[in-house]
């Protein structure tokens, strides 16, 4: 059973970056078959790794990286 606390983020192996989105179109069969794209580096792949981590960590990272945000 997973934990409460844990959190599954799919990132880009090439750049570490979890902006993951799905694409679609006739490459990929309108969706038919999963394709995964990276926003950041433009990896596309029909899966990408999944990290297991905990809801403070992933916070923590956020908060470091500004992730999502912008800087001051």
């Amino acid at each position: 059973m997973a934990n409460k606390d844990e959190v599954r983020v799919k990132f880009c192996p090439k750049c570490k970056s979890t902006d993951i989105k799905y694409t679609f179109g006739f490459g990929n069969l309108f969706g038919v078959i999963p394709r995964m794209k990276c926003g950041k580096c433009g990896n596309e792949a029909s899966i990408f790794p999944i990290l297991v981590t905990s809801k403070k960590a992933l916070s923590k990272t956020v908060k470091s990286k500004k992730i999502g945000g912008k800087k001051k």
